[in-house]
């Protein structure tokens, strides 16, 4: 009888790596796919707006009206054309909490209404009225 084993030497001794790359680089694909990545989480800031920051005055107003019927605002005299600009002008100053409207007695009636119209087109801030003692 004869011996048909073959031995094989070193050299002719390979190992094909094709089925064992396919096998890793499907793992590699199934991780991928069912990772899930977290996003970094980043802290919440609430920030205040600008206007809150800024500290309004509070301001009051007063106009009087004098008995040649001529208007004054905090004692500067103005004309009844230029209420509301200046009315205006201090709502941009700061925050008018009341206005005081003080006309004299021998004033007319008019022009007191004319004053009251031209700070009601301009705000919504109460209006208190009173006699003026000059």
């Amino acid at each position: 009888m004869h011996n048909s084993k073959k031995i094989l030497t070193p050299q002719e001794a390979t190992v094909d790596m094709n089925p064992m790359l396919d096998i890793v680089f499907i793992l590699i694909i199934f991780f991928i796919v069912t990772a899930s990545f977290n996003r970094e989480t980043a802290l919440e800031l609430n920030r205040a707006d600008n206007t809150a920051n800024t500290i309004q005055p509070k301001i009051s107003p007063v106009f009087t009206i004098n008995k040649q019927n001529q208007v004054y605002l905090n004692n500067r005299q103005i004309t009844l054309e230029n209420i509301n600009v200046n009315v205006a002008r201090l709502a941009a100053v700061g925050k008018i909490n009341s206005i005081s409207l003080r006309a004299h007695p021998l004033s007319e009636h008019n022009t007191l209404v004319t004053v009251l119209n031209a700070i009601k087109e301009q705000t919504d801030v109460p209006v208190s009225l009173g006699e003026a003692l000059h």
